[in-house]
C-alpha cells in the first residue's frame, strides 16, 4: 500500500492543533509534539515525517525559530511550514528568516490550507516506514492454542529493552484476556480502542502517555476493545486505520493479539499494517484444517499466505505430524515451535506474572527469545540497505556527539 504522508506538528496551542487537524487531518497523518527540542528530535527519528509544521504563536519556553533551525540540522531535506497569524508582521518575518517553506495563517480557509500543504508535500521526499513502530500480529487458528499467551510473552520480552515503548493491543477473545495475563491498576482516564479512535484528531504524545493502562512490572501499555463489541460498528474503518498508523509514532513495538476475533474485514485491515504475522496452530490435522480455512478467508481479503509465519503450539517431538509438514500443507515458508509448558505458564498467570519475565531460562521463554531473535534478524536484513543514509542513522550520530 502507498504510504500516507506524515506531518509532525510542533504546537502548544490546542486551538491551532485542532484547526490544522480539521483542515488536513482527513488526508494526512498528523503527529503532535509539545515537548523540549530533545523530545521533538526523538519524535522526528521515530515518526520519519514527510513535513513539519512549527507553531510561531507565543508559547512559553519555546523558541520556534530555533526549533526550525535545529530541525534543518538533523534533517536537511525535511520541509518545514510555519503556523501563526499574519497580522503579526514580526512573527511572519521571523518565521521566514528561520527558513520555513511557507506560512499558514490560522484565519485561512481549510481549502487554502490544504492547497499549501499539498504543494509543499508534492516537492517533499517520499515517506518511508523505517522510523515507524514495528508491529507483530498474533493470530490463533483456533481458540485454546495459546495465541494470547504468546502475544503477552512477546510483548513482555520486548518491553524489557524499552519499558514505556511497547504496546499490547488486547483484541483477542475471550474479551480482555490479555488483562488477565497482565493485571493493571484501574487508571482514571484510561481509554478503550473505540474511545481512542473517536479521539484520533487530538491524539498526541501526552495522550499517548495517559490513555493506556500500564502493567506495573513490565511498564508496557495495554489497549483493549470495549466491553460492548457492537460499538465497533460505529467506528469508520478509515479512522481505525488512521489511529493504528498514528500510534506507530509513539511506540517502538506494538503487539496485536487477534486470537478468536471473527471480524475478518477488521482483521485484514490490521494485517495490512503489520510487519510480522504469526499464525499459531496446534500440531494436529484439525489445526491444519482451521488454519487453511483462516488463510483462505484472509486471502480473499487480499492477504497472501506468504505473509504468515507459522507457530506450532504446543510442539511434541514424538508426534508423527512434523511442524515442517504442517507448514508445507499451509504453504507457509517459515515455522517456529513452542514447547508444552502448560503448568509453568498457568503457575505464572496465577501469580500475576509473565513466564518470560518470571523465568527467562524456562524452555518456553527461550523459545520466545529464539522467535524474536529470528524476527529481529529478518528486520535487520530488510532494512540493512536502507539504513545507511536514513534519518534514524543521522539521529543516532547526532545524539552520540
Amino acid at each position: 500500500m502507498q504510504s500516507i504522508a506524515r506531518i509532525l506538528v510542533i504546537s502548544g496551542s490546542d486551538p491551532h492543533w485542532l484547526w490544522l487537524s480539521d483542515a488536513v487531518g482527513e488526508r494526512y497523518m498528523l503527529v503532535r509534539e509539545t515537548g523540549t527540542f530533545s523530545e521533538i528530535a526523538q519524535r522526528v527519528g521515530l515518526v520519519s515525517p514527510t513535513m513539519a509544521v512549527v507553531d510561531f504563536s507565543p508559547q512559553a519556553g519555546v523558541d520556534p525559530a530555533l526549533i526550525v533551525r535545529e530541525l534543518s540540522e538533523i534533517s536537511p531535506d525535511l520541509p518545514v511550514i510555519a503556523m501563526g497569524t499574519k497580522s503579526e508582521t514580526d512573527t511572519v518575518v521571523r518565521a521566514l528568516r528561520s527558513g520555513v517553506r511557507d506560512f499558514l495563517d490560522t484565519s485561512t480557509s481549510p481549502g487554502e490550507v490544504l492547497k499549501i500543504v499539498s504543494e509543499v508535500l508534492d516537492k517533499a521526499p517520499a515517506p518511508t516506514d523505517d522510523g515507524k513502530g514495528h508491529v507483530i500480529v498474533v493470530l490463533g487458528a483456533r481458540q485454546g492454542v495459546g495465541a494470547t499467551t504468546l502475544a503477552v510473552n512477546i510483548a513482555s520480552r520486548l518491553s524489557k529493552g524499552s519499558k514505556e515503548e511497547t504496546l499490547l493491543l488486547d483484541f483477542g477473545l475471550p474479551l480482555g484476556d490479555g488483562l488477565i495475563h497482565l493485571p493493571c491498576d484501574e487508571k482514571q482516564g484510561a481509554m478503550n480502542f473505540v474511545e481512542c479512535v473517536r479521539n484520533v484528531r487530538r491524539f498526541d504524545a501526552t495522550l499517548a502517555k495517559t490513555a493506556f493502562r500500564r502493567h506495573s512490572e513490565t511498564g508496557m501499555a495495554l489497549l483493549s476493545l470495549p466491553r460492548n463489541l457492537t460499538e465497533l460498528r460505529d467506528v469508520p474503518a478509515t479512522d481505525a486505520l488512521k489511529f493504528l498508523n498514528l500510534i506507530k509514532s509513539f511506540f517502538e513495538n506494538i503487539v496485536i493479539d487477534l486470537c478468536g476475533f471473527s471480524n475478518l474485514e477488521f482483521v485484514a485491515n490490521l494485517l495490512r499494517s503489520a510487519d510480522k504475522i504469526l499464525l499459531v496452530t496446534p500440531q494436529s490435522v484439525p489445526g491444519i484444517v482451521t488454519g487453511a480455512e483462516l488463510i483462505k478467508s484472509l486471502n480473499d481479503k487480499g492477504i497472501a499466505a506468504s505473509a504468515f509465519d507459522l507457530v506450532i503450539s504446543p510442539h511434541h517431538k514424538e508426534t508423527a505430524l512434523t511442524p515442517e509438514a504442517i507448514a508445507q500443507k499451509l504453504s507457509i515458508e517459515r515455522v517456529y515451535t513452542l514447547p508444552d509448558r502448560n503448568q509453568a505458564l498457568v503457575n505464572a498467570v496465577n501469580e500475576g506474572r509473565v513466564l518470560s519475565t518470571l523465568d527467562p531460562k524456562d524452555p518456553y521463554s527461550k523459545a520466545v527469545e529464539k522467535l524474536l531473535s529470528s524476527i529481529h534478524q529478518q528486520r535487520k536484513e530488510k532494512l540493512g540497505a536502507e539504513q545507511g543514509g536514513s534519518l534514524t542513522t543521522t539521529l543516532k550520530k547526532w545524539f552520540a556527539r
